[in-house]
């Protein structure tokens, strides 16, 4: 289990990697189409777009796993041993459940958008990979008219099913390790701490800029 875990993570940062790596280099090719060739691509913004959306809900639950969430917890931080352990074992609870809630609502959502077959708007699949389907599977299996070729939303929106599905596991994952008093709560990241630290690190280094110019002075 402890390998399978290892070798997801090492999947969830490559698979981020890629998304925030393919949206860099989509925008920055749309800037250049626009400024310096006067022409632009709608494809390119709705798939920046739809990139964004599972970067977001993909990187949710490895956000859980590293503790990169921000969250308030001045009042737990002030209690200790088994109030501690029962505060966050309630709070893993109404996430989980928040989890199930959309869970639901994306499934339903997603169904809909499956019986009915919408596309998206300016996404199409490539004409030699339309050309290999049946036409009956795919409209009756996929939802893909071969006539148009687009991208259904279903499936370009899938990642809401995806993204809270991995989100709900890390949760578990997460009840389970307080249970066993393996954890001690969310590990929130402390937003004010990090600033203060990335303070303390610009005036170390302007200090240490600093006592370089004095050492050329003296010279």
């Amino acid at each position: 289990m402890t390998v399978i875990s290892r070798l997801f993570g090492y999947f969830e940062e490559g698979f981020l990697n890629l998304l925030i790596t393919l949206m860099t280099l989509l925008v920055f090719g749309e800037v250049i189409a626009r400024f310096f060739f006067d022409t632009g691509f709608l494809w390119i913004q709705e798939l920046t777009l739809t990139l964004c959306g599972w970067f977001v809900l993909f990187g949710m639950s490895y956000g859980v796993k590293v503790g990169a969430h921000i969250g308030v917890d001045a009042f737990v931080s002030k209690l200790s041993g088994k109030p501690q352990k029962a505060v966050a074992i309630f709070a893993c609870l109404c996430c989980i459940i928040y989890c199930a809630m959309f869970l639901k609502g994306a499934w339903d959502y997603l169904s809909q958008m499956y019986q009915i077959g919408i596309p998206m708007e300016d996404i199409d699949f490539p004409a030699w990979l339309i050309q290999q389907l049946d036409p009956d599977f795919a409209w009756e299996t996929l939802r893909i008219d071969v006539d148009d070729g687009a991208v259904p939303i279903w499936l370009s929106q899938s990642i809401l099913i995806i993204g809270f599905s991995m989100l709900t596991w890390r949760f578990i994952e997460l009840f389970i390790a307080i249970l066993k008093n393996q954890a001690v709560g969310f590990q929130l990241a402390d937003e004010a701490k990090d600033s203060m630290h990335l303070i303390d690190e610009a005036a170390l280094s302007t200090s240490s800029e600093q006592q370089r110019e004095n050492d050329k002075d003296a010279k």
